[in-house]
């Protein structure tokens, strides 16, 4: 029987992450090497994205056509970037999409591209794994952090690829990239976790 995603590090990041100052979460910081984006300079190894996360979580291997390990550094479709799971409480995935997916432009910010309602049908179906229902939108807003902008969006899509209903993401363009930091959970992790998981997406920085 194949082992959940989850189990395929045993490692939990609370044995190796630093503490990031929020409740007893730690940080994640990509190295230089990380990821084929960060290697190919799509991703400014300099100023990478970072986030907080429970210490228990613990990250999941990334199949070599999800990484975009084999198109870097042009990739036409959208990639994984990283993902971490916990059985308990949920998953966390950082889906990058490639700038020229959503707009002509070599460089553009999140606003000159369009607004959250024009997002959303454009990036819904990287957060349910099929198609984009705007009945599923529960709550979309502007946030404003260290000079970007990302706009939030949370959804309940019952009919989601994943299981997972429950789905929270903050989205920003940086560099060459559309970044789509995306958490999930079943009704059981939602109940458990729900605080926890949006904690966890207000940590996000680009």
């Amino acid at each position: 029987m194949e082992k959940p995603a989850f189990a395929a590090i045993d490692k939990s990041v609370g044995t190796y992450l630093p503490a990031a100052g929020i409740d007893d979460f730690v940080r994640f910081v990509p190295s230089k090497s990380k990821t084929p984006a960060l290697r190919a300079g799509i991703i400014n190894a300099d100023q990478p994205y970072q986030f907080a996360l429970p210490p228990t979580w613990g990250e999941s291997r990334i199949s070599n056509t999800q990484s975009g390990n084999y198109c870097q550094p042009r990739c036409d479709e959208p990639w994984v970037e990283v993902k971490f799971e916990s059985a308990a409480d949920g998953l966390l995935e950082l889906i990058v999409c490639p700038l020229r997916k959503l707009t002509p432009a070599a460089r553009a910010t999140i606003e000159e591209i369009g607004d959250p309602d024009y997002f959303a049908p454009r990036i819904g179906p990287y957060l349910t794994g099929d198609y984009y229902d705007p009945d599923t939108l529960v709550e979309q807003k502007v946030v404003k952090q260290d000079g970007l902008t990302y706009y939030f969006y949370e959804l309940y899509a019952p009919e989601a690829i994943s299981g997972k209903p429950h789905i929270l993401a903050f989205t920003t363009v940086k560099d060459e990239g559309c970044l789509i930091f995306k958490l999930t959970a079943s009704e059981k992790q939602w109940k458990a976790a729900e605080p926890k998981l949006r904690k966890m997406g207000e940590s996000f920085r680009a």
